[in-house]
């Protein structure tokens, strides 16, 4: 989403006031990939993640650690193993919710997450 970043790096470097507060990370597969198209963001912190999920849960609560001060954050293995969890049991969710997972849509998605916090929490 190269168009979707400038608009959010250019908020942050000409707005004002929450503007120029405002704090992004900025993630791709791999560590230079960008550079390819979109050289203009170079000397940000760009994170690699490798397509590997692990690595994106904690590269982002890492993140938000850093970023928000709270210190109620579980660590990023923590999580992984809830999403692994949740992963395992959402096709259940699915069935239960007469939904086909390889169909489901962003609500359907959040939904199935509400649902198995509901049961795990």
């Amino acid at each position: 989403m190269p168009f979707e970043l400038g608009i959010f790096l250019g908020a942050k470097k000409f707005g004002d006031g929450k503007h120029k507060q405002k704090n992004a990370l900025i993630l791709d597969t791999e560590q230079y990939r960008y550079q390819a198209f979109l050289s203009d963001i170079a000397g940000h912190d760009i994170r690699a993640h490798h397509d590997d999920s692990d690595q994106v849960i904690c590269i982002i609560r890492d993140w938000l650690d850093t970023a928000s001060n709270r210190k109620t954050i579980p660590s990023g293995s923590v999580i992984c193993e809830r999403y692994k969890s949740f992963q395992q049991d959402l096709p259940t969710i699915c069935a239960d919710a007469r939904l086909n997972l390889a169909e489901l849509t962003y609500g359907d998605y959040l939904y199935a997450a509400g649902q198995w916090l509901k049961q795990t929490t």
